[in-house]
């Protein structure tokens, strides 16, 4: 009879070990166990909060599972700052320090735990990481940078006890040394494929929606949350955003792991101006933050909602209660609830833990100063890239809403409008939401009920146009196109296959604006130029 097939599946591994523990339960095993079993519930509640799974406890530590590398890396910093707020307020016989080292690869299945190379390798990864800090392997590196706000130092390849290859790992900081580019495989440029035929015509297959309340509610004497209606709309489907990570220097990579800090990394210092999403008329809850008492800590979402715990028994906790109430009101207030719709961890105390950097903006004022005229009033069937889903949802709760919005559009087809008190406050929320969940600039397409760019008719919208679109270094054509994203009336951008480009802006109609684009180009040495943006959008000719 045959045996049964193995399963195996490629999946994300976080190994956490105590430093010390052994010394620490000579001392006195009771409290030891304890403690481990305190910390080790904090730790399984990250985890699950971040979608994993733990597999294996291990004595002193444990083993984990992601689907996603940056939520696991997200996971193992909120587990060391976790570590690291409940040691500052403890003695020394109440300290537990970690190390954690993480690994994408393939396992095997065997029933719920997992075996194989790849949970072999995060445990070595974890034996060769700093105390308190964060080892992770290059396929982990290769799938988080550009997207967190941390740094890394470059191990180089690593030796380890019963791996028989090397493991070329890196050590994760809150400040990263000099950037330089993971190695990777070459792609070819962006402006080519651009120029080039494109594959597929994106088609917006939805829209989103919601209406935020003008004051946040009371929970409890010590828990407040900022909350959106529950007559809000489903919004569109995404992907997690693309915030950033420095990657480490270019200098020769040690043998050995580096010196071990003797202090905490620094944190960065809570500021009510800096919180994203967050309306205007919210601003006194997150003043009131600052100057509540300890223990507490924050949580946010990316619609804007907001759970504050205050004089907690300690961080975990007042981490724990944030957390939940901040998830509890998304349950209740958003009917179609999306993986980027998941509570974060802001602040704990007065630091900073979010470890998202802030959401890409295109240059301020963040519209063009003139607006097309004759007046242009926005119609859902006329809307570009927008699916029957998001039609209905523009003509049923952005048309119909009497206050302050802006309807707001982004690569990865989303579309967004928020409400709020003020136009500046609409506008710059929608861009920033729609910032973090792409992971580009977006662009105002509609003040209240104006649009305020032009669409294309000549040309067939095929996206958003981005800066990153246009592979270039050259300084200067990077101050052009940033100065193409908020300029006045019909602009175009053609490009060669050779990789110049022609952008012109401030034209009377599209057919001057693409005329003039085509001109630059070959003016500028461009070969076989073609139109590859009208306005924001990029187009391919119908």
């Amino acid at each position: 009879m045959d045996e049964p097939s193995l399963v195996r599946r490629l999946t994300t591994i976080i190994s956490v070990d105590v430093v010390g523990f052994s010394t620490m339960s000579a001392r006195d095993e009771e409290h030891a166990l304890d403690l481990l079993r305190a910390r080790m519930a904090t730790a399984e509640a990250v985890v699950k909060h971040h979608r994993g799974r733990v597999f294996k406890l291990t004595g002193d530590g444990m083993l984990a599972e992601f689907a996603s590398p940056v939520e696991a890396v997200r996971a193992a910093l909120e587990v060391q700052e976790a570590m690291r707020s409940a040691n500052a307020k403890a003695d020394a016989n109440n300290q537990l320090q970690l190390r954690i080292g993480i690994n994408l690869g393939d396992v095997v299945e065997s029933g719920d735990d997992l075996m194989g190379d790849a949970v072999n390798v995060a445990v070595r990864l974890e034996s060769i990481a700093p105390v308190g800090g964060i080892c992770v392997s290059a396929s982990i590196y290769e799938q988080i940078v550009g997207k967190l706000t941390l740094g890394a130092e470059d191990m180089g390849e690593q030796h380890v006890k019963n791996i028989p290859r090397p493991i070329h790992a890196y050590r994760l900081t809150l400040q990263g040394a000099a950037p330089i580019k993971p190695p990777t495989a070459k792609h070819p440029g962006r402006l080519v494929l651009a120029v080039g035929a494109v594959a597929a015509v994106a088609v917006l297959a939805g829209a989103g929606a919601w209406l935020l309340l003008d004051r946040p509610q009371p929970v409890s004497p010590s828990v407040q949350t900022a909350q959106t209606p529950p007559s809000a709309p489903p919004v569109a489907e995404a992907t997690l955003a693309k915030p950033t990570i420095a990657p480490p220097a270019t200098s020769a990579a040690p043998s050995a792991p580096p010196p071990e800090p003797s202090t905490p990394p620094p944190s960065r210092v809570y500021s009510a101006a800096d919180v994203p999403f967050v309306g205007d008329f919210r601003r006194r809850l997150l003043d009131n933050y600052a100057r509540a008492e300890d223990f507490k800590a924050m949580a946010i979402n990316v619609r804007g909602i907001v759970a504050v715990a205050e004089r907690r028994v300690d961080a975990p906790t007042a981490r724990r209660v944030a957390l939940e109430e901040c998830d509890r009101a998304v349950q209740r207030e958003v009917p179609n609830v999306r993986p980027f719709d998941r509570c974060m961890t802001y602040a704990v105390g007065n630091d900073v833990v979010w470890s998202y950097r802030l959401p890409p903006l295109p240059p301020p004022p963040y519209l063009p100063a003139k607006r097309p005229s004759p007046p242009i009033t926005i119609d859902p069937a006329k809307v570009p890239l927008l699916g029957e889903l998001g039609r209905r949802n523009l003509a049923e709760h952005y048309m119909t809403s009497n206050r302050k919005r802006a309807f707001v559009m982004g690569r990865n087809h989303f579309d967004w409008w928020t409400p709020s008190e003020t136009e500046p406050d609409a506008i710059h929320r929608n861009l920033q939401i729609c910032g973090h969940v792409t992971g580009r600039p977006c662009m105002v397409y509609a003040l209240q009920g104006q649009v305020v760019v032009r669409a294309p008719e000549r040309y067939r919208v095929v996206d958003v146009f981005t800066p990153e679109d246009l592979a270039t270094t050259d300084a200067g054509q990077q101050q052009a196109v940033e100065r193409y994203l908020v300029a006045d009336d019909w602009r175009a951008i053609a490009a060669g296959r050779n990789g110049r480009v022609g952008i012109v802006s401030d034209r009377a109609s599209e057919s001057a604006a693409v005329t003039d684009a085509l001109s630059e180009c070959a003016r500028a040495g461009g070969t076989e130029c073609a139109v590859v943006a009208v306005g924001t959008f990029l187009v391919m000719p119908k």
